[in-house]
């Protein structure tokens, strides 16, 4: 089992003034992920510079397939990464940190789910 005890001295850390805004920033951080709409498309980013990009225009057969292959979004965002982006980047998502992965196949399918919204604002507007 790995040891969890450190060699650095106790100074270098400044637990005194660790609050909740410094780890809020801390873990904000760790899992920058960015993304834009081109062309029809999600293009993300994740933190250390890969960038994924996957249609925002699905037909109904991936959509099953994924459905039908997949429980999980991360699973389906895998697939689809595989689909359109290849094994080879499929595969380094998979040494990405798992909340990154988590918070870039959220803004993924949100981007979906909004451009349906977006298609029908009158329906979203007598909701409130």
């Amino acid at each position: 089992m790995a040891s969890t005890k450190t060699t650095a001295p106790a100074d270098q850390y400044d637990f005194d003034n660790w609050d909740q805004d410094a780890e809020d920033a801390a873990l904000v951080a760790l899992n920058d992920v960015k993304y834009i709409i081109v062309e029809q498309s999600f293009v993300g980013r994740f933190a250390d510079g890969t960038i994924i990009r996957i249609p925002l225009v699905l037909n109904l057969g991936i959509v099953d397939e994924l459905q039908a292959k997949h429980d999980s979004q991360i699973d389906q965002f895998k697939s689809l990464i595989e689909t359109f982006g290849g094994e080879e980047l499929a595969a380094a998502l998979d040494s990405k940190g798992l909340i990154a992965v988590a918070i870039m196949t959220e803004k993924y399918f949100r981007c979906l789910a909004r451009a349906q919204e977006l298609a029908f604002p009158e329906s979203s507007a007598s909701s409130s």
